[in-house]
């Protein structure tokens, strides 16, 4: 007697269960967040760094025009005064243009923190101690260019022999007097007088606040 072969049954495909699905899904909603975190991370550090390189030029172009205006800088016995003055949050110094051709003239400048902003500027060229008085007592109308939106302080002072740095105002224009009580107006090199040789100006700008500071000597 023949016995039958029975069909072999198909074995049935196990797929997932609803649990490890679930397990699965939690694990890569896991590594996007880490995945974007780390990419947020690396593109605030990016702006970061693109800010500060933007701050840096900026005080670096300031600090350069700086130099320039004190390498022209006046002597007192020109302007009978002090052509450096500080004051909280502002340094004013009055230098020279149109050196090497035509007539000289001056022109006054003006470095301020107001508010936030960190401005410079400058008054149109003046050809006469009345025009220089008046443009000293109406600095507001000058023309102006903001150097940063983000400058938190800002620091002066100015490098007098042998007592070295000082932000004593008083101190610079008794150094000034004594030169022009000594020498007046007159052709005398000012060489070994003990006047202001340095101007250190420090400012801090931008979130988190970093410092710049550049000590520029007068009139090199």
């Amino acid at each position: 007697m023949k016995h039958g072969t029975e069909p072999r049954r198909p074995e049935r495909t196990r797929g997932f269960t609803l649990i490890e699905m679930l397990v699965a899904i939690a694990l890569l909603a896991v590594i996007a967040l880490l995945s974007w975190r780390g990419l947020d991370a690396t593109i605030r550090g990016r702006d970061d760094i693109v800010t500060a390189l933007g701050q840096t030029r900026l005080i670096g172009r300031c600090f350069s025009q700086l130099q320039y205006d004190l390498l022209n800088l006046v002597t007192a016995d020109e302007v009978f005064g002090p052509p450096l003055r500080m004051r909280p949050n502002e340094l004013v110094l009055v230098r020279h243009l149109g050196v090497g051709g035509g007539p000289t003239e001056v022109q006054v400048v003006r470095y301020q923190l107001k508010g936030r902003q960190l401005v410079r500027s400058a008054s149109q060229p003046l050809g006469s101690l009345a025009e220089l008085e008046d443009a000293l007592h109406h600095m507001d109308k000058f023309a102006s260019v903001v150097v940063s939106n983000s400058a938190r302080s800002m620091q002066l002072a100015v490098w007098i022999s042998p007592g070295g740095w000082t932000s004593n105002q008083s101190e610079v224009e008794a150094t000034y007097a004594g030169f022009l009580a000594q020498h007046g107006v007159s052709s005398i090199t000012s060489l070994g007088m003990p006047l202001p040789r340095g101007v250190r100006f420090a400012v801090t700008m931008g979130t988190p606040p970093a410092e710049f500071v550049r000590t520029i000597p007068i009139g090199q």
